[in-house]
């Protein structure tokens, strides 16, 4: 691909555990990439073989770039959680020659994402529950992908603060009997058990073998031949789970995915006071919409006793726009250059 604008646009990247999304922005619009690539991340040894299969795409090396990483971030260092793969933003701007890295949490890009949508956009956004429009100051994210994400948003007096968090790995508390023969069954493989372990990507196979196993539930024939011999068993489930004719063991494995979710959707809306809205985001949930009753999931959320009244009144709503991290990257990019009194060219010049 040729020099599409020059040293204007903004590189952003969403590195996850299993792909990694590559996008050019322009600073006055970070809501539609000019051109994007997707890597799987199998196929390379480290981010830094994926930046720069991407920049000879588009032959240029742009000024300034966001990577919004599923991991740990800090002090310009990156570890992620998924994937043996350490970042660091001054040996990635010494290696590419890039003026500026920055290196944020994946879910932090994703929480900044909620900005640029709209409500009434239901290419962007579907109402899982409609709640209270009068809001609050604080909003929430749970994204589950290859990791469970979970994020916050703050917005108080015109200011927005957003930030990643690590909740996904709290421990997980069942609810019912079900619940509890899971987490029987599964601690005799794992310890500490995390809701990230079980309601995450990896999770999903998990469920898939404890409810054939307690229930007592057959395979079905074609969803075990699409799962054979593959390392991620999820996709096929939650294609079982959707097809036309549902396999009855994907769907049940789906409806408690749905439950679990729920359940920690409600504990991170009671902890931070989301009356803002709980944001589901992640790729697994838009496949599901449309297929799937999500009334599990909504009756985990609103389960919280003398809360339940509360939990009414908090909107949830399905992030479908699958360039959230990537919007929201360029948004924190957008936000670096005003706070530094910067325009593009500047940090090329500096």
């Amino acid at each position: 691909m040729t020099n599409l604008i020059g040293d204007t646009t903004l590189l952003v990247a969403d590195i996850g555990g299993t792909k990694s999304d590559f996008a050019l922005f322009l600073p006055g619009n970070v809501t539609k990439p000019l051109y994007q690539q997707r890597y799987f991340n199998s196929s390379f040894s480290s981010v830094e073989e994926i930046i720069h299969k991407f920049l000879s795409t588009i032959q240029h090396v742009p000024s300034i770039a966001c990577l919004a990483v599923a991991g740990l971030v800090g002090k310009g260092r990156a570890e992620m959680t998924n994937l043996a793969w350490t970042l660091d933003s001054v040996n990635l701007e010494l290696q590419f020659g890039f003026t500026k890295v920055i290196l944020i949490n994946d879910l932090t890009a994703v929480a900044r994402s909620i900005k640029h949508f709209s409500s009434n956009n239901f290419a962007d956004i579907e109402i899982i529950q409609q709640g209270d429009p009068g809001g609050g100051a604080v909003s929430a994210v749970v994204a589950p992908g290859t990791g469970l994400g979970e994020g916050l948003i703050v917005e108080s007096d015109g200011l927005l603060f957003v930030t990643g968090t690590e909740g996904g790995h709290a421990d997980f508390a069942p609810v019912d009997e079900e619940q509890m023969a899971l987490l029987a069954w599964v601690r005799k493989k794992q310890t500490p058990v995390s809701y990230e372990y079980l309601i995450a990507g990896p999770g999903i196979a998990r469920l898939y073998d404890f409810c054939k196993s307690y229930y007592g539930m057959d395979e079905s024939v074609h969803v075990a031949g699409e799962m054979s011999g593959k390392t991620d068993r999820t996709p096929a489930i939650i294609a079982g789970a959707i097809a036309d004719k549902a396999c009855p063991l994907c769907r049940r494995t789906v409806d408690l995915f749905l439950k679990i979710l729920g359940s920690e959707a409600g504990n991170l809306a009671l902890k931070t006071y989301a009356l803002g809205g709980i944001y589901l985001g992640g790729g697994i949930l838009p496949r599901l919409t449309g297929h799937v009753s999500f009334q599990g999931f909504i009756e985990q959320f609103l389960d919280k006793g003398q809360m339940s009244q509360l939990m009414k009144k908090i909107p949830v709503r399905l992030l479908l726009n699958k360039n959230a991290a990537l919007i929201g990257g360029a948004g924190c990019l957008v936000e670096f250059l005003g706070k530094n009194g910067l325009n593009i060219n500047d940090t090329r010049a500096s």
